[in-house]
This record gives structure tokens, C-alpha cells and sequence, in this order.
């Protein structure tokens, strides 16, 4: 080996085993979002009880409306925390009527797109679809509704149009409001059928009490409206939009944009007089892949980031929420390979929907995403997976949100972050995130990183008055892994958290208790000299108490202890290294806590 060949190894082996440490600091003191569990929500499409020509059954429900038992097997534990229905079935023309009452008085539908496949009749229907979001504690407000926006009879229709639209859609829209919100008590808003009677009589007397309602899947796209038709849209869905809040003006309408802010689409239904006053706000979704194409990935996390947050950004000025409607890894490629379509939902697929998650926590308009798609095992996106042997597979995506429900607390926590640049060029490796309960009690640290090749040292800030509780790292045995694997971690000698490539961090931290029920005259008296100190600080104190002496450093854990007698108001530090602790001094009646700084 020449010396030049040698130099470059020793420098490749040396950013490998002693990369930039990544930071990240929480200011707990800052909420960004409430409610973050709403970033973990699922697009449910509808034909999950139907067959596929050449494939046999594609959902997850028997033909009675009920899970395939090796389906519940493996996804009767997921988390519905906000649901998105119909899916796909909005743009093959579902028609919600055809949908409800006794399965056997049901009308078919064609709403698979291959004409090989015949009309079926849907046994998983709309009130099927509801009575399982209750089964598994769903608030009906966290539901939201894809409605078609199409009229059969409107011969100006493209063909991909066509084959979304409906029977007098209007009516058809404001009829489903009706059946899913109306009051069973003979007030029949819409004056027609009594739709809220009929869903009594299918076994539902009260109010679904649904908010949330999303017009159209993708209008923009070339094979509906194109970018140039916006007007069009809002033309057509304004009918809509009144009839649906003429029979409950209490519903939350939103409206689908492209991924851009700057977009002429999104600029002219942000500013459109005619949906000022009546929509709730704007939609869009995001599919990102990592790949490098030419030295960039214009596809990544960090450009739907720009995208999103200037979509945010936008819908605020105006007084309109932004919701992320789909979400996932990308699948490339006009006829990608079973391989290509697994990987999405595989650890790779993880790691990069972690660190989407992540990148949305800290958004403070957006209010919840989904994730594309549940229902279909057969799909190309299928987060519940069928194999060859006609068993199940929970993939790594799906799983992940199981392990991120507890992790998910009340409100998301501002975080500023570092990172090293990534070996893929990336402009980070390693994000990170902040969860806190309402109370501040507890406090939950995410990290992700990203890299494909690089362990990343993780420094976290900002945790005093906290100590770790559990701290836990998902791996996986290579990218395209089913299975994910969590082991414990422990801090090194500089207290960093050593991330291996393509991994995932979860630190559960409690809030240290202070109890204080003395006088503040006496606690106010009690001090640390000299602070900075180096091997030894003295407690000045106002009383005659025994103490008891907790320090910790800013990971929360717990350094050293110490029991002070009155004559002996000495400690004896020279164990600490240089940086900021907190010093939890306890007696019977009180505890508190002071802030030591270390310097040598």
C-alpha cells in the first residue's frame, strides 16, 4: 500500500470510529404542538374486504366485515389515533350508499381499476369501517373523510375523472354528512331521506360526529384538473362544500394544494374569496425516498421539510390548519419489484418515516398526517404485509408506531439541533425531537440517525431537573429487515449516547420532585460557594437540618450523592468533570435544587 492509499484509509477509518458528535438541546419551556400522536394517524382504504383477480383476497376483513383473524394477530394492538377513509376507493368511484345496511341487501361495486375484477359487494363498509375506529378507541373528530368530488353526469370529465365520479355528487355528499352527524329526532336537515333515521335503523342511533372532511384525492395532477385548472376546483367543490354545511355548519372542511407554498395552485386556494369563511384548511402529501440522484436527494426529508413548513406557513397567514392528508417512503419506478415495494415499509422505510416524524414535530401549524396505506395487504404501500404462505407480517413501519404511541406525550417540545453532514451528503445525519406531558412530569428524547454507514455520538441538552428512566436504541439487521430490534443503551464516559448507523434513540426521562414545604426564607438562604467551583463546593445554609445531596448531570442521571451533617457543609466534587449540574439538596420538610457549575 502506497503512503497516499494508507493516508486515506487512516482518514476514512477515523471519520468511521470518531465522528462529530450530534446535539441537541430541549427548551422545555417551549411547546411547538399539541397533541403530537395525531402526527401518527393512517389513510384505512375501503375495499378491504374485496378480491383481487390473480391474487384472491387483498384487505384485511372477511366477508362478513370482521378481521381476518391472522390479520388481528398481528395489527389488533395498532394504535388508531386518526384515520383517513376511503383512500384508493375515492378515485374508483365509491359510492358510501351502497356501502351501509344489511350486507345482503347491498349493491356491488366495480372499484378495483382492473377490469378483469367484477363488482363486489362491500362487506367492510362505511359502518363497519366506523364500529371498528370505536372498537379501538378512535375520537370520531380524529376521523377524516374522503369525499368524492365528480358528477357521472358531467360529460367534460377526463377519464381518470370519470372513473371517481358519482351520482349527483352534490346531494350524495351532503346526504353523507346527514348520516354520519344528523341527530336521530326527526329533524331531518336535508329534507330528503332521513338519513340520520337510517342509520339508527343500521344499528347506530347516535351522531358519528365526524369534523373532519377532505374534497378530492390529487385534482391537480394532469389526469384530473392539471396545476393550470385550480378555478375549475373551486368551482366545482364550492356547490359542495355549502350543501355539506347547510346540514352541519360545525364540520371542518379541507382542501387539497400541491407541495408547494408558491405554487399558482396552492397561492390561488389560499387566497380564493369564494372559500374564505368555509374551509377549515389545505392539504397535501409528501412521499420521500433518500436516493442520491446526482451527487442530491431532491426527494428527502430535508426538501420536504423547506416544503412543508413553507406550506404551514402559508395556510397560518391565511388562518387556515395545514394537514399532511398521505405520507410514506416512495416506491419508484412504473412496475417496481416486490423487493422495492417491501423496502418502503421495511427498516429502511422506518428510519426515514422516523425522521419525517420528527422533522413534523416541529411545525407548529400542522396538525396531523397519515400514513399511506392500511387495508390493502395487497398493495404496493402495505404496512400489514401477505406472505406466500398466507401469513401476516407486521412490517418495521407499522411497528415503529406502535413503539412511538407511549413515546408521543402531550405536546412536542421545541429542540435546536446539531448534526455532522451525512456520508450521503445529507445536510444532517442525526435529528432528534422533544415530547413532554402537559404537566411536565416526563419528558421523552427521540434522535434518529440516518446514516447509512456512520455511528453518531448524541449529546442531549437541556434536562436538568430530569433523570433517565429508560433509554432504548431500535436497530435492525440491515435495510431491508422485517424485524426490529431494541436493546437497552447506556451513556459512554462523556455521557454521549453512541447511535449506530441507521438507528433510533428513545431517552424516557422523569421530572426530579421538589417538594418544598418550608419557609421560603430558609430554602432562599441555602447556596453553593464557590460556584463555579472546582474539587470542592461549600453549602451555606440557614438551618440546622440534616441533608441529603443528589447531583446530576444534564442527561439527568444521577452522579454522586452525599449526606451533609451541620458540621460538615462540605463536597467534595473533584469526581465531576467540567459542565453544569443540578444539585438536589432534601431534607424531611423540603427539597430544592441549585444550579453547580464545574470548571477546571
Amino acid at each position: 500500500m502506497n503512503k497516499s492509499t494508507l493516508l486515506s484509509a487512516i482518514i476514512l477509518f477515523s471519520g468511521i470510529l470518531f465522528s462529530q458528535t450530534a446535539t441537541t438541546t430541549v427548551n422545555i419551556g417551549t411547546t411547538v404542538m399539541s397533541n403530537p400522536k395525531l402526527l401518527l394517524g393512517i389513510t384505512y382504504d375501503c375495499r378491504s374486504s374485496l378480491n383481487v383477480s390473480g391474487y384472491g383476497q387483498a384487505g384485511y376483513h372477511n366477508t362478513d366485515g370482521s378481521f381476518i383473524p391472522e390479520v388481528d394477530a398481528v395489527f389488533g394492538d395498532f394504535p388508531m389515533i386518526g384515520l383517513r377513509y376511503p383512500a384508493n376507493g375515492i378515485m374508483q368511484g365509491f359510492e358510501w350508499k351502497k356501502s351501509i345496511g344489511p350486507i345482503a341487501t347491498r349493491t356491488a361495486q366495480q372499484i378495483f381499476a382492473q377490469g378483469n375484477t367484477p363488482a363486489q359487494v362491500l362487506e367492510f363498509g362505511f359502518d363497519e369501517f366506523m364500529a371498528m375506529t370505536a372498537a379501538r378507541g378512535t375520537n370520531p373528530k380524529n376521523v377524516q373523510l374522503m369525499i368524492p368530488i365528480y358528477d357521472s353526469a358531467d360529460n367534460t370529465l377526463k377519464s381518470t375523472q370519470q372513473n371517481a365520479a358519482v351520482p349527483n355528487v352534490v346531494q350524495s355528499n351532503a346526504d353523507w354528512v346527514e348520516y354520519a352527524n344528523a341527530p336521530n329526532d326527526n329533524s331531518n336537515p336535508g329534507g330528503g331521506t332521513d338519513w340520520a333515521a337510517v342509520r339508527a335503523i343500521n344499528g347506530h342511533p347516535a351522531p358519528y360526529g365526524i369534523e373532519l372532511w377532505n374534497l378530492g384525492n390529487e385534482p391537480y395532477t394532469p389526469n384530473e384538473f392539471d396545476t393550470s385548472g385550480v378555478n375549475s376546483y373551486i368551482t366545482m367543490i364550492v356547490p359542495i362544500i355549502d350543501a355539506m354545511r347547510a346540514i352541519d355548519p360545525t364540520i371542518k372542511i379541507t382542501v387539497t394544494v400541491t407541495g408547494k407554498a408558491l405554487s399558482a395552485w396552492t397561492n390561488t386556494v389560499l387566497n380564493s374569496p369564494l372559500l374564505q369563511g368555509k374551509i377549515y384548511g389545505i392539504n397535501s402529501h409528501a412521499f420521500i425516498t433518500e436516493e442520491v440522484i446526482n451527487n442530491a436527494i431532491p426527494y428527502g426529508v430535508n426538501t420536504y421539510e423547506t416544503a412543508i413548513k413553507g406550506l404551514s406557513a402559508a395556510a397560518k397567514i391565511k388562518g387556515y390548519k395545514f394537514i399532511l392528508g398521505d405520507n410514506a417512503h416512495a416506491i419508484l419506478g412504473a412496475q417496481p419489484t416486490a423487493a422495492v415495494q417491501d423496502l418502503a415499509m421495511q427498516w429502511q422505510g422506518a428510519n426515514t418515516t422516523m425522521d419525517f416524524l420528527l422533522m413534523m414535530s416541529q411545525i407548529d401549524n400542522l396538525e396531523r398526517s397519515n400514513f399511506w396505506a392500511y387495508g390493502l395487504a395487497s398493495a404496493q404501500w402495505h404496512p400489514i404485509r401477505k406472505n406466500a404462505n398466507g401469513t401476516y407480517t407486521s412490517m418495521p413501519v407499522a411497528e415503529l408506531y406502535k413503539k412511538l404511541n407511549s413515546v408521543f406525550l402531550d405536546n412536542s417540545i421545541s429542540t435546536i439541533s446539531t448534526s455532522p453532514i451525512a456520508s450521503d451528503t445529507n445536510p444532517y445525519s442525526v435529528r432528534s425531537g422533544a415530547f413532554a406531558s402537559a404537566d411536565l412530569s416526563k419528558l421523552n428524547i427521540i434522535a434518529v440517525n440516518r446514516d447509512k454507514l456512520i455511528t453518531i455520538p448524541m449529546q442531549i441538552n437541556g434536562t436538568t431537573n430530569y433523570t433517565i428512566s429508560n433509554a432504548r436504541v431500535l436497530t435492525a439487521t440491515s435495510l431491508s429487515s422485517d424485524v426490529i430490534i431494541e436493546s437497552t443503551i447506556t451513556p459512554d464516559i462523556n455521557g454521549n449516547y453512541s447511535m449506530p448507523a441507521m438507528s433510533i434513540l428513545i431517552l424516557e426521562y422523569s421530572r426530579i420532585t421538589l417538594d418544598v414545604n418550608e419557609s421560603i426564607s430558609e430554602t432562599n438562604s441555602i447556596t453553593l460557594y464557590p460556584n463555579p467551583a472546582n474539587d470542592s463546593v461549600t453549602l451555606k445554609r440557614n438551618t440546622n437540618k440534616d441533608l441529603e445531596i443528589k447531583i446530576y448531570n444534564t442527561l439527568g442521571q444521577l452522579v454522586k450523592t452525599e449526606s451533609l451533617k451541620e458540621n460538615n457543609p462540605t463536597i467534595n466534587v473533584a469526581c465531576l468533570k467540567t459542565g453544569t449540574y443540578m444539585v438536589a439538596i432534601k431534607s424531611k420538610e423540603f427539597t430544592i435544587n441549585r444550579k453547580l457549575i464545574i470548571n477546571r
